[in-house]
């Protein structure tokens, strides 16, 4: 599992994309979000780059204002983003 860090901004998006490629490339499929508390848009291009590589990756416990985030860019159906409850 890929567990996100608690802040994912433009000063260390580049360096969570490239751990979590590595990972991806061991064939992880599941990213855990719970951790992440302060972020902005940096984060999607991070999962965007995660799902380029791993189409069946699934997020989850994803906080709600990622889940907004996602729906603001019109992203919700591509990254299928789970909560906390796994919906």
């Amino acid at each position: 599992m890929i567990r996100l860090p608690n802040v994912v901004n433009h000063q260390n998006a580049i360096e969570v994309r490239q751990k979590g490629l590595t990972q991806i490339n061991i064939q992880e499929n599941l990213v855990d979000a719970s951790a992440l508390v302060e972020f902005d848009s940096s984060i999607i291009a991070v999962l965007l780059a995660w799902l380029r590589i791993n189409p069946n990756l699934q997020i989850v416990s994803a906080p709600d204002k990622l889940q907004v985030l996602s729906k603001v860019y019109g992203l919700d159906e591509l990254l299928q983003l789970k909560g906390p409850a796994g919906i």
